[in-house]
Protein backbone atom coordinates (compact mmCIF):
# COMPACT_ATOMS: atom_id res chain seq x y z
CA UNK A 1 0.00 0.00 0.00
CA UNK A 2 2.84 2.36 0.88
CA UNK A 3 4.48 1.59 -2.43
CA UNK A 4 1.19 2.29 -4.22
CA UNK A 5 0.83 5.74 -2.66
CA UNK A 6 4.49 6.49 -3.41
CA UNK A 7 3.97 5.66 -7.05
CA UNK A 8 0.74 7.65 -7.11
CA UNK A 9 2.49 10.65 -5.56
CA UNK A 10 5.32 10.42 -8.08
CA UNK A 11 2.85 10.22 -10.96
CA UNK A 12 0.91 13.27 -9.75
CA UNK A 13 4.11 15.23 -9.27
CA UNK A 14 5.22 14.42 -12.81
CA UNK A 15 1.80 15.38 -14.15
CA UNK A 16 1.90 18.71 -12.36
CA UNK A 17 5.41 19.43 -13.61
CA UNK A 18 4.30 18.54 -17.10
CA UNK A 19 1.42 20.96 -16.82
CA UNK A 20 3.79 23.69 -15.66
CA UNK A 21 6.09 23.05 -18.59
CA UNK A 22 3.16 23.30 -20.99
CA UNK A 23 2.04 26.65 -19.62
CA UNK A 24 5.49 28.21 -19.68
CA UNK A 25 6.44 30.31 -22.67
CA UNK A 26 2.89 30.71 -23.96
CA UNK A 27 3.63 34.20 -25.27
CA UNK A 28 5.81 35.60 -28.01
CA UNK A 29 7.86 38.76 -27.54
CA UNK A 30 9.02 41.25 -30.14
CA UNK A 31 11.52 44.02 -29.47
CA UNK A 32 11.49 46.71 -32.13
CA UNK A 33 13.28 49.92 -32.93
CA UNK A 34 11.82 52.77 -34.98
CA UNK A 35 14.27 54.80 -37.06
CA UNK A 36 14.10 57.67 -39.52
CA UNK A 37 15.94 56.49 -42.64
CA UNK A 38 18.34 56.94 -44.31
CA UNK A 39 19.85 58.88 -41.37
CA UNK A 40 19.01 56.01 -38.95
CA UNK A 41 17.95 58.45 -36.23
CA UNK A 42 15.83 56.94 -33.39
CA UNK A 43 12.20 57.92 -33.79
CA UNK A 44 9.99 58.54 -30.76
CA UNK A 45 6.19 58.42 -30.82
CA UNK A 46 5.83 55.86 -33.62
CA UNK A 47 2.72 53.67 -33.34
CA UNK A 48 3.23 49.98 -34.16
CA UNK A 49 0.41 47.41 -34.42
CA UNK A 50 0.43 43.65 -35.03
CA UNK A 51 -2.44 41.75 -36.68
CA UNK A 52 -2.84 37.98 -36.62
CA UNK A 53 -4.90 35.35 -38.40
CA UNK A 54 -4.88 32.18 -36.30
CA UNK A 55 -6.21 28.67 -36.62
CA UNK A 56 -8.46 27.80 -33.66
CA UNK A 57 -10.09 24.36 -33.37
CA UNK A 58 -9.19 23.70 -36.99
CA UNK A 59 -10.87 26.86 -38.30
CA UNK A 60 -9.08 29.90 -39.75
CA UNK A 61 -10.13 32.97 -37.79
CA UNK A 62 -10.61 36.53 -38.98
CA UNK A 63 -7.66 38.87 -38.63
CA UNK A 64 -7.45 40.72 -35.32
CA UNK A 65 -5.05 43.08 -33.61
CA UNK A 66 -3.06 41.19 -30.99
CA UNK A 67 -0.45 43.75 -29.92
CA UNK A 68 0.41 47.44 -30.17
CA UNK A 69 3.04 49.78 -28.78
CA UNK A 70 4.52 53.27 -29.07
CA UNK A 71 8.24 53.85 -29.44
CA UNK A 72 10.04 55.66 -26.62
CA UNK A 73 12.65 58.42 -26.81
CA UNK A 74 15.26 55.90 -27.96
CA UNK A 75 12.93 54.58 -30.66
CA UNK A 76 12.44 51.28 -28.83
CA UNK A 77 9.22 49.36 -28.24
CA UNK A 78 8.31 45.91 -26.90
CA UNK A 79 5.17 43.81 -27.32
CA UNK A 80 3.98 40.43 -26.11
CA UNK A 81 1.09 38.43 -27.51
CA UNK A 82 -0.40 34.98 -26.83
CA UNK A 83 1.09 31.96 -28.54
CA UNK A 84 -1.40 30.42 -30.95
CA UNK A 85 -1.36 28.54 -34.23
CA UNK A 86 -0.69 31.62 -36.31
CA UNK A 87 -1.53 31.49 -40.00
CA UNK A 88 -0.22 35.00 -40.75
CA UNK A 89 1.23 37.97 -38.89
CA UNK A 90 1.06 41.45 -40.41
CA UNK A 91 2.22 44.74 -38.90
CA UNK A 92 1.65 48.41 -39.64
CA UNK A 93 3.36 51.51 -38.28
CA UNK A 94 2.70 55.25 -38.38
CA UNK A 95 4.66 58.28 -37.23
CA UNK A 96 4.03 62.03 -37.64
CA UNK A 97 5.88 63.54 -40.58
CA UNK A 98 6.71 60.12 -42.04
CA UNK A 99 5.25 57.73 -44.57
CA UNK A 100 3.34 54.75 -43.17
CA UNK A 101 5.20 51.45 -43.06
CA UNK A 102 3.93 47.86 -43.23
CA UNK A 103 5.42 44.40 -43.22
CA UNK A 104 4.97 40.75 -42.34
CA UNK A 105 6.51 38.34 -39.82
CA UNK A 106 6.90 34.64 -40.54
CA UNK A 107 5.03 32.82 -37.73
CA UNK A 108 7.32 29.81 -38.13
CA UNK A 109 10.29 31.98 -37.19
CA UNK A 110 8.91 32.85 -33.73
CA UNK A 111 9.91 30.75 -30.74
CA UNK A 112 8.64 30.93 -27.14
CA UNK A 113 11.09 32.49 -24.68
CA UNK A 114 13.16 33.88 -27.57
CA UNK A 115 12.78 37.56 -28.37
CA UNK A 116 12.33 38.49 -32.01
CA UNK A 117 14.10 41.69 -33.08
CA UNK A 118 12.57 44.05 -35.62
CA UNK A 119 13.82 47.31 -37.13
CA UNK A 120 11.16 49.61 -38.55
CA UNK A 121 12.54 52.22 -40.93
CA UNK A 122 10.42 55.30 -41.62
CA UNK A 123 11.03 57.63 -44.55
CA UNK A 124 10.46 61.28 -43.69
CA UNK A 125 8.08 63.28 -45.88
CA UNK A 126 9.26 66.06 -48.18
CA UNK A 127 6.98 68.21 -50.36
CA UNK A 128 7.99 68.83 -53.96
CA UNK A 129 6.58 71.87 -55.80
CA UNK A 130 6.62 71.77 -59.61
CA UNK A 131 5.89 74.77 -61.83
CA UNK A 132 5.98 74.64 -65.66
CA UNK A 133 5.16 77.63 -67.88
CA UNK A 134 5.90 79.07 -71.31
CA UNK A 135 6.99 82.70 -71.73
CA UNK A 136 7.39 85.07 -74.65
CA UNK A 137 8.56 84.65 -77.31
CA UNK A 138 6.37 81.60 -77.85
CA UNK A 139 4.49 79.89 -80.65
CA UNK A 140 1.32 77.83 -80.94
CA UNK A 141 3.36 74.88 -82.20
CA UNK A 142 5.71 74.76 -79.19
CA UNK A 143 5.62 71.38 -77.40
CA UNK A 144 7.11 70.36 -74.07
CA UNK A 145 7.05 66.90 -72.44
CA UNK A 146 8.05 66.71 -68.75
CA UNK A 147 8.31 63.90 -66.24
CA UNK A 148 9.77 63.17 -62.81
CA UNK A 149 12.28 60.35 -62.72
CA UNK A 150 12.13 58.79 -59.24
CA UNK A 151 9.28 56.39 -58.46
CA UNK A 152 9.34 56.04 -54.67
CA UNK A 153 7.52 53.04 -53.09
CA UNK A 154 4.71 55.11 -51.57
CA UNK A 155 1.78 57.33 -52.53
CA UNK A 156 4.30 59.82 -53.85
CA UNK A 157 5.00 62.03 -56.83
CA UNK A 158 3.78 60.49 -60.11
CA UNK A 159 6.25 59.82 -62.91
CA UNK A 160 3.69 60.10 -65.73
CA UNK A 161 4.65 62.34 -68.64
CA UNK A 162 3.04 65.80 -68.63
CA UNK A 163 2.55 67.21 -72.15
CA UNK A 164 2.14 70.96 -72.67
CA UNK A 165 1.80 72.87 -75.92
CA UNK A 166 0.98 76.21 -77.44
CA UNK A 167 0.93 79.77 -76.17
CA UNK A 168 0.41 80.29 -72.47
CA UNK A 169 1.09 76.67 -71.58
CA UNK A 170 1.15 76.29 -67.83
CA UNK A 171 0.94 73.58 -65.18
CA UNK A 172 1.82 73.44 -61.50
CA UNK A 173 1.33 70.94 -58.70
CA UNK A 174 2.82 69.66 -55.48
CA UNK A 175 3.37 66.11 -54.34
CA UNK A 176 5.08 64.11 -51.62
CA UNK A 177 8.36 62.21 -51.85
CA UNK A 178 10.91 60.64 -49.51
CA UNK A 179 12.89 63.21 -47.57
CA UNK A 180 16.69 63.46 -47.74
CA UNK A 181 16.50 62.14 -51.29
CA UNK A 182 17.06 63.38 -54.84
CA UNK A 183 14.36 63.79 -57.45
CA UNK A 184 15.51 63.63 -61.05
CA UNK A 185 13.49 65.18 -63.86
CA UNK A 186 13.58 65.43 -67.65
CA UNK A 187 12.04 67.77 -70.22
CA UNK A 188 11.90 67.36 -74.00
CA UNK A 189 11.29 70.76 -75.64
CA UNK A 190 10.46 71.53 -79.26
CA UNK A 191 10.06 75.21 -80.25
CA UNK A 192 9.24 76.86 -83.56
CA UNK A 193 11.35 80.00 -83.21
CA UNK A 194 14.93 79.69 -84.37
CA UNK A 195 17.52 80.44 -81.73
CA UNK A 196 15.39 79.41 -78.75
CA UNK A 197 16.68 76.61 -76.49
CA UNK A 198 15.25 73.22 -77.33
CA UNK A 199 16.05 69.56 -77.01
CA UNK A 200 16.31 67.21 -74.03
CA UNK A 201 17.07 68.67 -70.60
CA UNK A 202 17.76 66.65 -67.45
CA UNK A 203 18.49 67.71 -63.87
CA UNK A 204 17.76 66.85 -60.24
CA UNK A 205 16.78 68.55 -57.00
CA UNK A 206 17.40 67.53 -53.38
CA UNK A 207 14.37 67.34 -51.10
CA UNK A 208 15.27 67.55 -47.37
CA UNK A 209 13.45 65.59 -44.68
CA UNK A 210 10.41 67.45 -43.31
CA UNK A 211 11.08 70.26 -45.81
CA UNK A 212 10.32 71.12 -49.42
CA UNK A 213 11.97 71.61 -52.81
CA UNK A 214 11.04 73.40 -56.03
CA UNK A 215 11.31 72.69 -59.73
CA UNK A 216 10.57 75.84 -61.74
CA UNK A 217 10.86 75.43 -65.51
CA UNK A 218 10.10 78.09 -68.10
CA UNK A 219 10.61 78.07 -71.87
Amino acid sequence: MVRYFALLFAFCSMALLGCNRNTEGMTYQIEGRALTVPANVPLAGADWSLFERAVVDGALQAEEEVASAESDAAGDFTVEFPRRSSYSLRWTAQAPGHFDVAGEIDPDGLLPNETESLTVGFHAVCTLHVSLSSTAPEDSSDVMAFNLGEDFPCLCCPTDVVNLSGVGADSSWQCLMHGDAWMTWGADLEVALIGQPEGLFMDSVFCPAFGSADINLTW
